[in-house]
């Protein structure tokens, strides 16, 4: 049977049975449930110790299916035991529930170790929220069924009612989290579906003892249909894949479509406790006490969900900063690259009356330090050559990597003033550097033109012409001023 059909062909099977259970004679409506629960669950019981020697999975992930496969081990022959119980020998039934509860306690471990791992503040909001919802649960449960516990009534012992009870709430709890962390838009995984079987067979249990309390029969209320959908739904999940973590998990926990299921006991509980007291006027302690811890723990929960966010905002602030600053600033220097020149020059060039210099520097005596010391030595001389650039301008000037060896910079003065800058950058330039622990020694070309205030002009123009008076500085033996113009400053 495919995957696909297998979960629905479950509820059809688990609505025949129910509907068969009333004209089944005596104990056997107990025996076809037993048939059917111990079947499916040695059958996920099989699948799950085969996946646990799956080397593909991590460690945490074997050892959680380890322990659905026990889980399911101790529910089946729980079962069988309760077969031969009905019937042969009722003395099994002690043995029987002690199995039973061994499962009720293994499940939720194997839904937490096959989960996701949460860490810092998202493992103390999912512990958080189990908590919140194990005392709205506990509170349904001491509503429905704890409150009127009598041992004739339910023909279990008292205290293994209880804690059956607490061990189901439990289990519950941390189904109904772990489905609040799904994305239900990407199929089916087996913590979804096992989680789903454990609430259903918590669901199913509490009725089933309602059902004694009450004296109806074991099966009523969809009690039978739940024991045996509970069991498919097991078996299903065993044959499904586990999720795999990402990155999106802590999301989820803030912004995902499920995130209200661990409110959803809480806000029932609230009704109860709203209907019990416009009834009768008073409200038993025990459920006001609930009701406190599970408000209480679910301010906090609230509580920590702002910090995520608020944490979530600066990490999302400083990428975008971080983000921003790399598209427009050189990777290795940090000065602006070329699209952050040209964006700045073009508003420099718009809103200044005065006059604005251009320069393209080339560095000379580069190649060889990248062939003799290494292509990290030059890096170091690159970087050091950028401080020294930003050293000798003002915060006004601006400089740019253009690539490679070569700088761009705008400033705004002109004429001699300007010569004087692109003298005094050569000069500190050509002063000695230690790289690698080794002296080395650069000098550059610079390349100069200007544009007078009030005449039009674009930045690309006056980088083209910049760049060929470097070339003219680099033909008239490096380590020169040249400017685009010719006239008497020119060296």
């Amino acid at each position: 049977m495919r995957l696909r059909t297998a979960l629905p062909a479950g509820g059809g099977v688990a609505v025949a049975v129910q509907v068969l259970y009333p004209f089944l004679p005596g104990s056997a409506g107990y025996a076809l449930s037993d048939v059917i629960v111990a079947s499916a669950s040695g059958y996920a019981a099989w699948h799950y110790w085969g996946r646990a020697w799956q080397p593909s999975d991590t460690r945490p992930i074997r050892v959680g299916y380890a322990f659905g496969a026990v889980a399911c081990t101790a529910w089946s022959l729980s079962n069988l035991l309760m077969l031969v119980a009905v019937l042969a020998l009722p003395v099994l039934n002690e043995a029987a529930a002690v199995l039973s509860l061994i499962a009720a306690v293994f499940v939720p471990v194997a839904v937490v170790l096959a989960g996701h791992r949460l860490y810092g503040i998202a493992a103390v909001r999912r512990a958080i929220d189990v908590a919140a919802v194990a005392g709205a649960v506990f509170a349904l449960a001491w509503e429905f069924v704890l409150a009127d516990l009598t041992t004739q009534a339910v023909n279990l012992p008292e205290n293994y009612a209880i804690t059956i009870v607490a061990v189901l709430v439990l289990g519950s709890s941390v189904a109904l989290v772990t489905l609040s962390e799904s994305a239900p838009d990407r199929g089916l995984t087996a913590q979804q579906v096992l989680a789903c079987a454990t609430l259903i067979q918590a669901v199913t249990v509490i009725v089933g003892l309602r059902n004694g309390v009450a004296g109806d029969p074991w099966f009523a209320y969809g009690a039978g249909a739940g024991y045996v959908l509970g069991a498919w739904a097991t078996a299903v999940s065993s044959r499904l894949q586990i999720s795999r973590p990402g990155a999106e998990v802590v999301e989820r926990l803030v912004f995902g479509p499920w995130v209200l299921l661990p409110y959803l006991p809480v806000v029932a509980a609230v009704g109860i406790a709203g209907f019990r007291e416009a009834r009768d006027g008073r409200l038993s302690p025990v459920l006001v006490w609930l009701l406190l811890a599970s408000f209480t723990l679910v301010l906090l929960r609230q509580f920590l969900t702002l910090i995520t966010v608020g944490r979530m905002a600066v990490v999302l602030e400083e990428q975008k900063l971080a983000l921003a600053h790399q598209a427009h600033h050189d990777g290795l220097t940090g000065l602006p690259n070329r699209v952050a020149f040209h964006d700045r020059a073009a508003a420099m060039l718009a809103g200044l009356p005065t006059g604005v210099c251009a320069m393209m520097l080339d560095l000379d005596g580069f190649k060889p330090v990248n062939d003799t010391l290494g292509h990290a030595a030059g890096d170091e001389v690159l970087i050091v050559v950028a401080q020294r650039l930003v050293a000798e301008l003002r915060e006004s000037d601006l400089v740019s990597r253009f690539g490679g060896d070569e700088f761009a910079v705008l400033i705004t003065e002109t004429g001699d003033a300007a010569d004087a800058v692109a003298r005094r950058l050569l000069d500190r330039l050509a002063q000695p550097m230690l790289v690698h622990g080794t002296e080395v020694s650069v000098g550059g070309s610079i390349g100069v033109t200007a544009l007078p205030a009030g005449q039009a002009g674009s930045i690309s123009s006056l980088l083209r012409q910049a760049d060929t008076a470097m070339y003219a500085a680099k033909a008239a033996g490096k380590g020169v001023v040249r400017w685009y113009e010719s006239d008497s400053r020119v060296a």
